[in-house]
């Protein structure tokens, strides 16, 4: 079963978690996809209890055992980037605590005191890695997950018979919102050995928390005090350690005396321990009072381990179960380099673009685009570890204010020539120089206008989009990319690429998002309404997850700059069946004919009319995405749709449709100049229905209120000019 700790206060503070342990969730779900858990999880404890015995009389065992560990940062350069040093010291106090050397068992209470156990285990930083190359046991690396964690953030598993994994993460997804760690005990690795290890949030790793060592425990089989079979508060339990007697178990409460002398379930327990023989060995009378102070309770009063509990985890170490005993052999030490001394290596370089500086304007967490004159700043913060920095050298392309710097920190830069910025750092150590060299790091746009009114990109090649930036911020598979296989009219488009080809072991798309910018257009002067027209196709998908969530579904996000993308502002959004026009496509979704294709407009507010007003094409990818396809964007005085009307007579089109707070009617008069137009619901009534006499030969628009459509549904809207019918379908919703 899974199990899952809140056990942890950051500097001395306790942190306010409302759901201290997601548990029973954990273990349920497991439970569900495997039911043959319960049954080996029944056998191993049986065979632990065989082996830790039943007689006071054995001899303590004195072993020291070496476990190998590796740290994994899932980051996306937040505090949970914890630096090298904060890691280094954290693991030497998990260490500590193995060896029952930490200084606040002088604090137990004088009941427990005796009982006090020491795990004679020490925890090492590996200094090889799986390719055998020298390490820190520390990796790093940026992922949209670093927010969301829970077991697909567990990227870059280490082999789990030879390291144990500790993964960090910023905060747990909605699934785990609240705890602050989880870890898989050795009965669940056959069935998931890909997920083995542990998680936590990154500010519960601090050097005076025992959250790791807590976890620790549930890697070598303990159970929090109260058992794995209810939350903690509800009812009597135990955990199959004798000497950590039956305990209702505490929320974070800290150090107080009803914790540290609660009876309520201890008073008068007693074991009795048999000989070989069968005949009464002893009997021993426990504390009347739990042990509260116990590393798996949630009390935030977090001392000691019991003799129990230290003889029970080193059982289980030497158990092939959950392949616990290789970690401690000679050969996988060797292998590891967990006894060897910590290797001086070389700094890894790197660097995270930040909020963009100066004017006081709100903008992206991260600004990745700008114009290229733009009065504010690309700001470049160095990120460089695994070694101390003695210096630091920055280059850029693109005629950059700071051709070079030296700075350790920070480099604020501007550009005077547009286009993608080709960044460089060079990280220097007494061990060595890493270099990182970014060639699509930022875009500076260029303020030269593509367009105005009547603008039209067809996406016809590579080359057409060689100044519409493309951004994956996180290099994964989810992305924007020029297609040439489909497309509204031709055989070309833009595609988001979010059909998932992965197996979702170390992965989801949720979380992610990329962006499509485009060139500058001038919109200066404009008066009367502006619309960015583009098509789209799309659909989603059941594959790999077998339901529908709209909550999983993708969504895209159309935006507007007129201060040379310093700050953005939402025009529209689609998500759910609005994007995924075609509905659900288990195979990867290619269209194939015009009448998969959907026209969209966007109106754009006249306060963003600019020499030089850009859009964005955010895309949100979730869980059911399929492959979306954009072409045929225009910039225009009429909405997307409006060719076909301005050349024929009769034609006409309904904007926006699918409407929600009414729609209008655009069309063309005939030769007359007069024209009907009638609006029936879904059982054919007429709703609505009027006569007027235009000029001949131009133009027209007529709005439809919301009133003459008060519920939501299908409605048939029917135009006749010069005699001629045509209808088209209105969705109100």
């Amino acid at each position: 079963m899974f199990f899952v700790s809140m056990l942890a206060f950051w500097s001395g503070m306790a942190f306010a978690q409302t759901q201290p342990c997601s548990t029973d969730e954990h273990y349920h779900r497991l439970l569900k996809k495997y039911p043959q858990l319960a049954d080996y999880a029944t056998q191993f404890e049986a065979q632990l209890t065989q082996k830790i015995g039943k007689r006071t009389t054995v001899l303590p065992d004195t072993t020291i055992y070496d476990i190998p560990i590796a740290i994994h940062v899932i980051h996306d350069y937040g505090v949970e980037n914890l630096s090298d040093d904060a890691l280094y010291e954290a693991a030497a106090y998990w260490a500590i605590v193995y060896m029952k050397e930490n200084g606040d068992t002088t604090n137990v209470i004088t009941p427990f005191k005796k009982y006090i156990g020491n795990p004679r285990m020490r925890l090492h930083l590996a200094t090889i890695d799986p390719n055998g190359k020298p390490t820190k046991g520390i990796t790093r690396l940026q992922s949209y997950l670093a927010n969301i964690g829970d077991d697909q953030a567990k990227y870059n598993q280490w082999p789990q018979d030879k390291y144990v994994n500790i993964w960090l993460v910023g905060t747990f997804g909605a699934q785990d919102a609240n705890v602050a760690a989880y870890a898989i005990l050795p009965d669940e690795v056959s069935y998931e050995p890909f997920y083995d290890g542990i998680i936590c949030l990154a500010s519960y790793t601090s050097s005076t928390t025992k959250t790791i060592p807590h976890e620790m425990g549930h890697i070598l089989s303990l159970w929090h005090p109260w058992g794995n079979t209810n939350n903690p508060g509800v009812a009597c339990g135990d955990d199959g350690v004798d000497d950590t007697p039956p305990t209702l178990g505490h929320m974070p409460v800290g150090c107080v005396a009803a914790a540290l002398y609660d009876t309520t379930c201890a008073t008068g327990y007693h074991q009795v321990y048999l000989s070989s023989d069968g005949t009464v060995d002893s009997l021993v009378i426990y504390p009347d009072t739990v042990n509260s102070q116990n590393i798996m309770d949630y009390t935030y009063c977090a001392e000691m381990f019991t003799k129990g509990q230290a003889a029970r985890m080193r059982t289980a170490l030497n158990s092939s179960t959950g392949n616990r005993s290789n970690l401690i052999t000679t050969a996988n030490l060797a292998a590891t380099g967990a006894l060897a001394p910590m290797p001086d290596l070389p700094p890894v370089a790197d660097f995270v673009v930040d909020r963009a500086d100066g004017s006081g304007l709100i903008t992206d967490s991260r600004n990745y685009f700008l114009a290229f004159n733009s009065p504010l700043s690309f700001s470049f913060r160095n990120a460089s570890w695994n070694d101390t920095l003695s210096s630091v050298l920055w280059s850029f392309s693109n005629g950059p204010l700071t051709p070079t710097s030296t700075n350790m920190t920070t480099v604020d830069n501007q550009f005077s020539q547009p286009g993608w910025v080709t960044v460089s750092l060079a990280a220097n150590s007494n061990a060595g120089t890493d270099t990182l060299v970014n060639t699509h790091c930022v875009y500076a746009a260029d303020t030269t206008p593509a367009g105005t009114l009547d603008y039209i990109q067809d996406f016809t090649s590579e080359a057409s989009v060689s100044n519409w930036p493309m951004f994956n911020y996180y290099n994964n598979q989810f992305k924007w990319e020029f297609y040439n296989g489909t497309g509204y009219g031709d055989n070309t488009c833009v595609r988001y690429h979010s059909y998932d080809t992965s197996q979702r072991l170390t992965g989801i798309a949720i979380g992610d998002h990329d962006d499509f910018f485009t060139p500058a257009f001038n919109l200066d002067g404009g008066t009367g309404t502006v619309y960015i027209n583009f098509y789209t196709s799309g659909a989603y998908t059941f594959n790999n997850v077998g339901y529908y969530d709209p909550q999983q579904m993708d969504s895209l996000e159309v935006d507007v700059s007129s201060n040379g993308g310093a700050a953005w502002k939402k025009l529209a959004g689609y998500n759910n069946g609005e994007l995924a026009n075609n509905g659900n496509m288990n195979d990867e979704f290619i269209p194939v004919s015009a009448s998969q294709w959907i026209s969209r407009s966007v109106s754009v507010p006249h306060y963003e009319f600019s020499r030089n007003t850009y859009f964005r094409f955010r895309y949100f990818p979730g869980n059911l995405g399929n492959d979306l396809y954009l072409d045929r964007f225009s910039i225009s005085p009429f909405p997307a749709g409006v060719k076909e009307v301005l050349n024929n007579s009769g034609a006409f089109d309904i904007y926006p449709n699918p409407a929600s707070n009414g729609a209008t009617l655009l069309f063309k008069t005939g030769i007359s100049g007069s024209v009907n137009y009638c609006i029936k619901d879904i059982t054919g009534k007429i709703v609505f229905q009027d006569n007027k006499e235009y000029a001949p030969e131009t133009i027209q628009q007529v709005e439809i209120p919301r009133n003459l459509t008060p519920s939501s549904g299908l409605y048939f809207v029917t135009l006749t000019v010069d005699g001629l019918n045509r209808t088209q379908k209105l969705v109100v919703y």
